[in-house]
């Protein structure tokens, strides 16, 4: 195993830059990983075992995040992409990701896998809906009558809305209060990254306006292999009664990635009822959980399944039934 404290560092010889691709890593994949080691450093390492990669990062995490008035928070390293949204921090065979955690000293969490791993358990699901539709009024006609009604009374609270593409440089502190505002009300906290990440992402920022013209919230968009995914956001709370603001945010996404022809659009994690009712299916995601002392690690082997996100426990009827 090697390790490497940038992904910039990771050569194939002295004077050739690593083919990522021999890791399944895409090239934007590694634009954010270079962009969060400047904005959100945070000990990343990237660690090499034959034709795996594995992104790692530390962090204060409570492990019982997913029980009801329980902490346990301890410095992890987790494997996963260094920001909160819903990629892998595993690129390459999960058996020799395995391998080299058991090599790392003390305690390794691997998060937002698409593989179930042994002795490990569930984190937060994502959200996909999968596009079918020509257009958002093809969409509209193949809800049931309940669901369709919830639509058009978000929209008609939301008609006033002035909705805009801005550059990423005129990305606000304005913009980045109601950013805060959304972290602030969060249950699954993470990283709370700084003002530079979204003045120098690569994704589109959308603003919401109000008649009067002032900012309500703002979405943060990624298209990537023809799937629309939702990045960040950020609105207040005592917005969504008067003009139904996060129902819009996520209708605009659903429209642009109707509009897009995208095959499917990733809405991310948490707010599952919402997206449920949507149309979104669910997609578990999983963890392991690994330290180096073997006594802890066995008894954390044992404990994992009863810490572990338990899935959004209904299914909504959307559509209608298919003739």
């Amino acid at each position: 195993m090697k390790s490497y404290k940038s992904i910039a560092d990771i050569k194939y010889s002295d004077t050739e830059n690593f083919n990522m691709k021999r890791f399944d890593m895409e090239d934007d994949v590694r634009d954010i990983l270079l962009l969060l080691e400047k904005v959100n450093p945070c000990r990343q390492r990237y660690h090499i075992k034959n034709d795996t990669l594995l992104v790692t990062y530390m962090h204060r995490l409570n492990l019982l995040n997913f029980t009801e008035n329980l902490r346990l928070t301890l410095p992890v390293r987790i494997v996963a992409m260094p920001v909160s949204i819903e990629l892998p921090g595993v690129f390459g065979s999960m058996g020799d990701a395995l391998g080299i955690i058991r090599e790392l000293k003390g305690l390794t969490l691997i998060l937002n896998s698409d593989t179930e791993l042994p002795g490990g358990g569930c984190t937060l699901s994502s959200f996909v809906f999968q596009n079918e539709f020509t257009d958002f009024e093809d969409y509209m006609s193949s809800l049931r009558s309940s669901y369709r009604r919830r639509i058009r009374t978000a929209l008609e609270k939301g008609n006033g809305l002035h909705i805009s593409r801005i550059e990423v440089s005129d990305f606000s502190e304005a913009h980045y209060d109601l950013y805060r505002c959304v972290y602030e009300r969060s249950g699954n906290k993470l990283e709370l990254l700084p003002i530079e990440f979204f003045r120098m992402c690569g994704a589109e920022v959308y603003e919401f306006r109000d008649p009067s013209n002032d900012l309500l919230a703002f979405v943060q968009i990624l298209e990537r292999k023809n799937e629309l995914m939702f990045l960040f956001c950020g609105f207040r709370e005592e917005d969504v009664k008067s003009c139904d603001i996060y129902m819009n945010m996520l209708l605009f996404i659903l429209k642009e990635g109707i509009r897009r022809g995208s095959s499917a659009i990733n809405f991310g994690q948490t707010s599952e009822e919402t997206k449920s009712k949507l149309g979104c299916e669910e997609v578990e995601k999983y963890l392991h959980i690994h330290h180096s002392n073997p006594i802890i690690n066995c008894i954390l082997q044992k404990l994992t399944p009863h810490f572990s996100y338990k899935g959004y426990p209904c299914r909504h009827r959307v559509y209608k039934e298919k003739s």
